[in-house]
């Protein structure tokens, strides 16, 4: 890995905030959860509606601009608050730090009562829809307050695969797992419990590096009888939702804004 790219991936490590046109920082508020960091726009609605957002970037990335697009956009018309979850990254923070620092938020947030039962939903994007995906296993394993749906793009829920032609998501994967098996299931959410998940809503792109990932994942939820609605585009690529170009990333948002309604149980009326 180049000197300038490791250096633009440290520096994008560091938890960012919505840029201003994208929400008024009246709207927005950071807090931290049992040491965690977290952002929240629009937090008064949070006992409402709440989407807690785990951003993509390979385990080694923070959250990019079109992340914030994308999730203030959703969550202001689905009617709910967002909180995008700060987590610890590779290679400082390898496995399992991503996934603790997760299940530490929702706890703090769950005794505070920021979150309300039945009234939160979980989603993730790339490597941040498998981080979501492992959090609901764990929740599902251990009893813990589950969230409503979880909502999931362009998933990477096997990072033990070297098949999907991209020298970026091996290495990352090497970062990220160090001496751990990639098959271990808390890396890779594909070779486990997939029973006693809440519904899962996906979004994928038939010309999406990670496209066989999200498959697998449909096939392995369906053998474990779990509910699932999946949305998979012909056109769209990697994250076609995030990317906001066309009427295929449109389509998929408004599939993702259905599935937190229909989750949440919002009245169309009621989003703003």
């Amino acid at each position: 890995m180049s000197l300038v790219r490791t250096l633009r991936i440290l520096a994008s490590q560091r938890p960012s905030l919505p840029p201003r046109t994208v929400a008024d920082p009246s709207r927005v508020r950071r807090v931290r959860h049992d040491q965690v960091p977290v952002t929240w726009i629009d937090p008064d609605l949070a006992s409402g509606a709440t989407i807690v957002h785990l951003h993509g970037g390979a385990y080694v990335e923070g959250e990019s601009r079109q992340t914030w697009e994308w999730l203030e956009e959703v969550a202001r018309r689905s009617g709910a608050a967002a909180a995008m979850v700060h987590y610890r990254l590779a290679p400082r923070h390898r496995y399992p730090a991503a996934v603790d620092d997760v299940l530490r938020a929702l706890a703090d947030m769950q005794r505070s009562a920021v979150l309300r039962p039945g009234r939160w939903v979980l989603s993730g994007d790339s490597a941040g829809a498998g981080l979501a995906l492992v959090v609901a296993q764990t929740l599902a394993a251990t009893a813990g307050a589950a969230p409503a749906a979880l909502l999931l793009e362009s998933p990477w829920s096997d990072l033990s695969r070297e098949d999907h032609g991209e020298e970026s998501l091996r290495i990352a994967a090497r970062l990220y797992a160090g001496a751990v098996p990639r098959t271990e299931p808390r890396l890779s959410p594909v070779h486990g419990d997939l029973s006693g998940l809440p519904p899962v809503h996906l979004v994928a792109g038939a010309r999406d590096p990670l496209v066989h990932d999200g498959r697998r994942l449909v096939a392995a939820l369906e053998e474990a009888g779990a509910e699932q609605h999946v949305l998979e585009l012909p056109g769209g690529g990697h994250q076609v939702a995030l990317a906001a170009l066309g009427p295929e990333a449109q389509q998929a948002r408004r599939f993702q804004i259905g599935a937190v309604r229909t989750a949440l149980g919002i009245d169309e009326t009621a989003a703003h």
